[in-house]
């Protein structure tokens, strides 16, 4: 598709779907609205996807939707034979506004994650030394939920510890630790959980360009820019509850480990004068961690937290942006620059997308 060329004619179907069965479609919601049509998708949101959808029908008539079903929306430029599924999700709530006349209902749409989210196990799991991730996340979608998936070249280890999750933990913060490193979840447009191999967005290689020096850009000024560079901690501490044996009794021992900045870094005390810190507790898999282990815990979370955070927030008629997009953004130089370029690699880390307006809210985060 040439989306510099910005002729082109949109349909927007809503299609009601099986709860269960993301193949199946129930019908077609009728009276939807354009305006307030938006899908948002955060590639650092759990839930990665949500959207709004409106309909207005005649009091006593039907929209069409079936309590408990799923909403799908639906993105086509016929006289180019593209469509695109934006999202299918579960609603998670109704607004109705009722004038005698005509009923609003707003819906609220939460894509498959969601689910998962808010699901609580009854249960303790238990995951044995040696067993394969994927088994164990295929297995613990099969039996405790009615979600479809889609593995699709996902990276399998075998677990060196024991793992035991307590009763009453969410299902995704299981799925999530598990596959974490390796892996990434996601959801796609048809509602299907999917879990691939996962490639930090530095090592990635930008699929578009955004370059504002065109003048066939579709992504238009003003373009905002923030960052956390001063943020950044100088100190990260890493603290874990360890089991010990002390005259024939276990005892339970809260131990640290920390990591500072080299002095001559931009967030040490020394540069600074003053001192920016983060405490986190172990989330790794050894039972009982020793100092030296929390040190190199405390060493990465250091590092991990040293990003500037650098973003820029704009405005693109519709071009198919995707979060979890990587591109190369080349900005404006200035008249009385020196620079040759100004160019940036960035993650695509928020989509938003209006359908009445037919635009897309971009936030780039550089990498």
């Amino acid at each position: 598709m040439d989306w510099t060329n910005t002729g082109y004619l949109y349909e927007v179907a809503v299609n009601v779907v099986h709860q269960t069965n993301v193949d199946y479609t129930l019908g077609t919601l009728s009276g939807v609205q354009l305006e307030g049509l938006s899908v948002t998708d955060k590639y650092d949101s759990d839930s990665r996807v949500q959207a709004k959808v409106s309909t207005v029908v005649k009091e006593g008539e039907s929209d069409g939707y079936i309590k408990n079903a799923r909403l799908r929306i639906i993105l086509t430029i016929p006289e180019q034979g593209w469509s695109e599924e934006l999202i299918t999700g579960y609603v998670s709530d109704v607004d109705e506004d009722d004038n005698h006349q005509y009923i609003k209902r707003t819906y609220t749409i939460e894509g498959t994650i969601w689910g998962l989210l808010e699901h609580k196990t009854k249960d303790p799991i238990t995951i044995s030394k040696g067993a394969k991730m994927l088994n164990v996340w295929t297995s613990l979608l099969n039996t405790q939920t009615k979600t479809q998936y889609n593995i699709d070249g996902a990276q399998d280890h075998s677990f060196n510890n024991t793992i035991l999750y307590e009763p009453g933990v969410n299902l995704s913060t299981v799925l999530f630790e598990l596959s974490e490193s390796y892996d990434r979840m996601g959801v796609d447009g048809h509602g299907k959980i999917t879990l691939r191999k996962y490639t930090a967005p530095s090592k990635q290689t930008p699929v578009r360009v955004i370059n504002y020096n065109d003048v066939r850009n579709l992504v238009m000024l003003p373009l905002s820019k923030t960052s956390t560079e001063y943020e950044a901690p100088g100190r990260a501490v890493v603290t874990a509850t360890i089991s010990k044996t002390v005259n024939g009794k276990s005892i339970q021992e809260v131990i640290a480990g920390s990591y500072d900045a080299p002095q001559t870094n931009p967030t040490s005390i020394h540069v600074r004068g003053w001192l920016r810190g983060r405490t986190d507790s172990y989330s790794g898999l050894s039972e009982n961690p020793s100092k030296s282990e929390l040190n190199e815990v405390a060493k990465k979370n250091w590092e991990n937290s040293q990003d500037k955070g650098i973003e820029w927030s704009c405005t693109s008629v519709f071009a198919d942006y995707h979060a979890g997009d990587v591109v190369t953004l080349i900005l404006p130089v200035s008249n009385d620059s020196h620079q040759v370029s100004n160019t940036h690699k960035v993650l695509i880390s928020t989509v938003t997308t209006d359908l009445h307006a037919f635009t897309q809210e971009l936030t780039l985060k550089e990498v």
